[in-house]
């Protein structure tokens, strides 16, 4: 009888140390998966019944170099979001986006035979989405993952409107501490002024681990649109960002990012503002960000 206790004990005690393990390798496996930072979408969802926060600020600053008619533009945006994931499966997740800007634009426009007319404006701009992903394939034996996000938005940046999204993402990752990213998204504006505006957006994103909890980044993203308006007179836009940064975690499920860039864009077709056609403009632009992210 003493027998059978202790290996009832023993048994006991040995499944208890099983399970205790077989969480500690599931934790060890579950790295946080955040799209921060950088322009890249993680190829992961997040695990059945996670909960993850992630939030940022972003400043960028244009400079619009002068042409016939608007002399000078100067462009402050500070862009704030919110983002709720949650994980229904291993493989599905949802969720939920808050951004937020403001923005403040100073111009001097001037047309044929007229005085400069500078004007100051300063607009306060929102919007909520909500998006679901998929992993097409978690990491394989190789280090490669492929994953896809697709969702509805609205906001007031575009002249208010919803817009629809479809990001594809594909991922690498090496031994040695290095992963890449790339992701592909098309955007298409369902309910606009803009009705028929379209556009892409490309990025690349390298990440290497310093430490445990350091990691570095360098980014680059490309993004182009064409539309038309009510008139349909067809406005055009590009831009480009290259960035630098470093993320921190302060724990397995808290990490803290910032990240510095520049950048140019150009555009054409009617000016929104003086409905007066401005040929093309080109800008430089400062591009800064800091963020965090929480896994609950």
């Amino acid at each position: 009888m003493n027998a059978s206790y202790k290996t009832n004990k023993m048994s006991k005690i040995l499944t208890a140390l099983l399970i205790l393990l077989s969480f500690y390798v599931r934790g060890q496996d579950n790295a946080m998966s955040s799209d921060r930072p950088g322009s890249t979408y993680s190829t992961s969802p997040l695990l059945k019944g996670e909960f993850q926060l992630q939030s940022g600020l972003n400043y960028q600053f244009h400079i619009q170099e002068p042409n016939p008619l608007i002399l000078i533009t100067n462009k402050h945006l500070f862009q704030g979001n919110i983002n709720l994931r949650f994980g229904l499966s291993d493989k599905f997740e949802l969720e939920a986006a808050f951004p937020q800007q403001l923005e403040f634009i100073s111009s001097a426009y001037q047309l044929e035979d007229t005085p400069i007319d500078e004007q100051t404006t300063f607009d306060y701009l929102n919007g909520v989405g909500l998006f679901s992903r998929f992993a097409i394939f978690r990491e394989n034996p190789k280090g490669w993952s492929l994953g896809t996000r697709f969702g509805f938005q609205y906001d007031s940046f575009v002249r208010s409107g919803i817009t629809a999204n479809l990001d594809l993402t594909l991922q690498k990752n090496f031994k040695e501490g290095l992963s890449l990213s790339s992701s592909l998204s098309y955007f298409h504006l369902v309910a606009n002024e803009l009705p028929n505006a379209q556009w892409l957006q490309w990025a690349i994103n390298a990440n290497y681990s310093l430490s445990e909890k350091i990691k570095l980044y360098g980014d680059f993203q490309s993004s182009m649109a064409i539309g038309a308006n009510d008139l349909e007179e067809i406005l055009a836009w590009q831009m480009f960002i290259a960035s630098i940064g470093t993320q921190y975690f302060l724990s397995e499920n808290l990490a803290l990012d910032t990240g510095f860039g520049l950048g140019k864009g150009n555009s054409s077709g009617p000016n929104l503002e003086t409905e007066v056609d401005s040929q093309k403009s080109q800008s430089d632009l400062i591009y800064c960000t800091v963020g965090v992210s929480y896994r609950f």
